[in-house]
């Protein structure tokens, strides 16, 4: 009877979803999928609109465009993809960049926690925020614009391209990515405090470590979520949000002995009435999972 109910629970699920497939687009697409209805209200205007810096433009003309591909990672229920995407395909187009040489990947969905697509084109490739616009040359990586630009789209653009002094929002990310790729942030031995500090230059504020860290727990890697989580109670240690973020890391990779002291920590620093109910909640769940209680 279980059995029944569930199957019965996911063919429902899965036909409300299927009633609203054009409201948000999911994995690799089609220019034309964002000249229809509903993306062409945001689309269509934002890229007519859109007038680039004639004279950045003139000397974007004359760069080497020869072996560059760009992959435009953005949500479409996202506000900063809805004004970023349809600006830079104008910016392309202006320059001559052919189509075939433009991958466009539609990921997330409703939760701006996810940030995935069916095909995972994303995997590996640190999608943190977006929209992310990354170039390539001959298919190695020369940089990326993170969700927004630094000075405008064409003079980062440009700067990209002619190999200029470039640094893109959220610089952690470049570090922390790297970390990822080559095993540093799952190496147990690493220093928690010694990596940290070398994030602390990088990051602007504890939001912006603490929204990654929930980004790779909602992908599923809750071991990386933790060193993340680490990193920020180590920058901000007087922060009851970056403490009870820990705490519930630690509780997601099975630790509530670690997570106890934090959550309680974070109650005794916080200053928000709106969070106390969440490390609440959180705090019951880790005294539950806690060896010896009942």
């Amino acid at each position: 009877m279980k059995k029944i109910l569930l199957s019965l629970f996911l063919v429902i699920s899965i036909a409300l979803q299927s009633q609203v497939p054009t409201e948000i687009l999911y994995g690799a697409i089609d220019r034309s999928s964002l000249q229809k209805t509903p993306f062409d209200k945001w689309f269509i205007s934002g890229y007519q609109d859109y007038q680039p810096s004639v004279d950045v433009l003139q000397s974007l003309k004359k760069s080497d465009l020869k072996g560059i591909c760009i992959e435009v990672f953005f949500g479409t229920w996202c506000g900063d993809s809805r004004r970023e995407v349809p600006r830079f395909l104008k910016l392309l187009d202006e320059i001559g960049l052919p189509a075939k040489n433009i991958r466009l990947i539609a990921v997330g969905g409703s939760d701006s926690l996810i940030k995935q697509s069916p095909g995972h084109e994303e995997a590996g490739k640190g999608i943190f925020r977006v929209p992310t616009f990354i170039l390539y040359k001959n298919d190695k990586e020369l940089g990326r614009i993170n969700e927004y630009p630094v000075n405008s789209l064409e003079r980062d653009l440009y700067a990209i391209l002619l190999n200029q002094p470039y640094s893109p929002n959220y610089k952690s990310f470049a570090t922390i990515r790297n970390w990822m790729k080559d095993g540093t942030l799952s190496d147990r031995n690493m220093s928690i405090r010694g990596l940290a500090m070398q994030l602390r230059s990088l990051v602007n504020n504890e939001r912006e470590l603490n929204s990654l860290g929930y980004l790779l727990l909602n992908q599923g890697n809750k071991e990386a979520a933790l060193r993340i989580m680490q990193f920020n109670a180590q920058l901000y240690p007087e922060s009851a949000n970056a403490l009870s973020s820990l705490g519930e890391a630690f509780l997601k990779n099975s630790d509530a002995k670690s997570a106890l002291p934090l959550l309680e920590r974070s109650l005794e620093l916080n200053k928000d009435p709106l969070l106390v109910k969440e490390i609440l909640k959180v705090l019951y769940q880790a005294k539950l999972a806690e060896p010896g209680t009942k």
